[in-house]
């Protein structure tokens, strides 16, 4: 198991270097913060928001707002292991640019996962409604492994890795169905209770089923949570 921790660190740095070597690289910031409801029953509930700015664009720093979200979202945990979702987002774009549109989602979302000998497998099922100029409806299957990398009783010294990857299939009335692929690691470490920051290279290999073409971005994730 040691063995398999250390080659998924491995393969993290040598996907952050060759990420970081690329011209259509996009690097980006974003702040998460979400408020959860405490209950003790099945149901609980959030309220949080995602501001996303891109800082590093293909060899050039060019600081902009990408969108400002307001999100709200209601869970039922069918086991600890097992819950659904209806998520209700709100992307707030054309205050940063006024040559934008605001976006509006609807999401159902279904949560899986299971330890397994130190590791932690988890899957994510999600359907989108996705309202903008056109409406989109996007079904997407993410997979993955999570891990801690360092052995320690204290959590705000713990740092851990989690690998994976998530199909997306985009449907639309005004072209042909498209198909993405993304490749993601990230390595996570708490700051304190609240706070975690999250390093996140990720690979998009988009549309290969009609136009095919790849992108790369790297996150600096700031999570706060009350």
């Amino acid at each position: 198991m040691r063995n398999f921790q250390n080659t998924l660190l491995l393969l993290f740095t040598f996907l952050s270097f060759t990420i970081i070597a690329q011209e259509d690289l996009l690097t980006q910031v974003e702040i998460d913060w979400e408020y959860k409801s405490n209950s003790e029953s099945r149901w609980s509930s959030s309220l949080g928001t995602i501001y996303r700015s891109p800082f590093y664009n293909s060899g050039k720093f060019d600081y902009s707002v990408e969108f400002l979200e307001l999100n709200a979202s209601q869970k039922y945990s069918i086991k600890s292991n097992h819950s659904i979702s209806l998520i209700f987002r709100y992307r707030i774009k054309e205050l940063f640019d006024s040559q934008r549109t605001d976006e509006k989602r609807i999401v159902q979302q279904y949560n899986h996962s299971h330890k397994l000998k130190g590791v932690k497998l988890k899957g994510r099922l999600r359907v989108e409604q996705r309202f903008r100029d056109k409406f989109t409806l996007r079904n997407r299957y993410r997979f993955g492994v999570s891990f801690p990398l360092n052995k320690t009783d204290n959590s705000l010294k713990e740092w851990s890795l989690t690998v994976d990857t998530e199909v997306l299939w985009s449907v639309t009335s005004h072209k042909s169905s498209t198909f993405d692929q993304r490749f993601t690691a990230v390595l996570e470490k708490p700051i304190s209770k609240s706070l975690v920051f999250k390093l996140k290279p990720e690979y998009r290999y988009l549309d290969y089923t009609h136009d095919a073409h790849d992108l790369w971005r790297i996150y600096g994730i700031l999570s706060i949570s009350i």
